[in-house]
């Protein structure tokens, strides 16, 4: 450990750990100056090194490129990628890990909660919580300053009638994106048909079509029961093989691959949003026709049982929860119709 005055008046300490060179100036005296080196050397050999200058933002960035992008959905991804847009347009994105307190972290938080509901926060909470997990491990930070952050929505949830739209616009929906022979609206078709995740419409081969039976092979890669056979209309089927043969299939079978990339989650989205606008139909997310074709089939008295294992949940309780409100209508009406048949007897 060295230390030397080079000006007159400030102080510096200067060291060598593991072949790289550390230094810093400023120090009024030289027993702070040596205090601070010793300090920075003992972080050091127990694996810290908090003065490395890496911003949240770039930790961020290099954390989901790393650890996320190989591994996650395209989908899960993008909410990953909001995370760090969010980032870099608030000042805390350009400080240094080690500068951020968790009063600094609450303000941010402060901020973001202004215009964003709660779920949105919790997801972007999280997923810098879980970064800045890592960052601890890695001996970039002594704390967590995103641990026990509070936060309250400043923008409503959508509500549940937005995340549904009427059977009358479900039927309408279909029948435009049947006229269309693109790969997004035949993608938007199966979802209507099947009730799949836009993943699984993705991810769909022509070995997983089964033309006698009439089903679909789905695999959404979100959990142990989404992989499943989903039966569909014979005349949806008949659809289906008939715009499909119009393409010119992938050698990997993939139905919606084209030149050497499989449709991306906007393109259906747009295609969405576009039958949407024709059909003067409120514009909603292709999660939106999941949750439609649930409360259609539960309209047309399809026991939830059936219900959750077409959606390929893990377990009932998952369906009954998400549907609950509906649930709930279903049972008034169920509740009624008792009340008529004990009436009558």
């Amino acid at each position: 450990m060295k230390t030397r005055c080079y000006d007159g008046k400030k102080w510096q300490y200067e060291f060598k750990h593991e072949g790289k060179r550390y230094r810093k100036k400023g120090f009024r005296t030289k027993r702070e100056a040596n205090s601070a080196g010793l300090d920075k050397l003992n972080e050091l050999r127990n694996g810290f090194n908090i003065d490395n200058g890496i911003t949240l933002e770039e930790y961020f960035e290099n954390w989901i490129k790393t650890y996320k992008e190989p591994v996650v959905k395209e989908n899960t991804y993008r909410h990953y990628k909001n995370a760090l847009q969010h980032i870099q347009q608030h000042k805390i994105g350009k400080m240094e890990l080690s500068k951020i307190n968790k009063q600094v972290y609450q303000k941010f938080i402060n901020d973001y909660s202004k215009e964003h509901a709660k779920e949105t926060i919790r997801k972007t909470n999280g997923a810098i919580r879980s970064a800045l997990d890592d960052a601890l491990y890695d001996g970039l930070i002594f704390k967590n300053p995103a641990y026990k952050v509070n936060y309250k929505a400043g923008k409503p949830t959508k509500s549940e009638k937005e995340k549904f739209i009427s059977v009358t616009e479900y039927e309408m929906l279909k029948e435009h994106v049947k006229k269309k022979r693109t790969r997004s609206s035949l993608a938007l078709f199966i979802m209507i048909c099947t009730g799949c995740r836009v993943s699984g419409a993705r991810n769909i081969k022509i070995e997983h079509i089964n033309q006698v039976k009439n089903t679909i092979f789905i695999d959404e890669r979100k959990t142990d029961t989404s992989p499943r056979y989903i039966s569909i209309a014979k005349s949806d089927m008949k659809h289906i093989m008939d715009v499909i043969s119009s393409f010119a299939i992938s050698y990997d079978g993939y139905i919606f691959k084209e030149s050497g990339f499989i449709i991306t989650l906007q393109a259906i989205n747009n295609a969405l949003k576009s039958a949407c606008r024709v059909n003067n139909i409120p514009i909603i997310t292709s999660h939106a026709l999941r949750h439609t074709h649930c409360s259609y089939l539960l309209a047309k008295g399809v026991s939830i049982h059936y219900i959750s294992k077409r959606l390929g949940h893990k377990n009932i309780a998952i369906t009954t929860s998400v549907y609950s409100h509906l649930l709930e209508e279903k049972f008034n009406e169920e509740d009624k119709k008792t009340i008529r048949i004990l009436e009558s007897m």
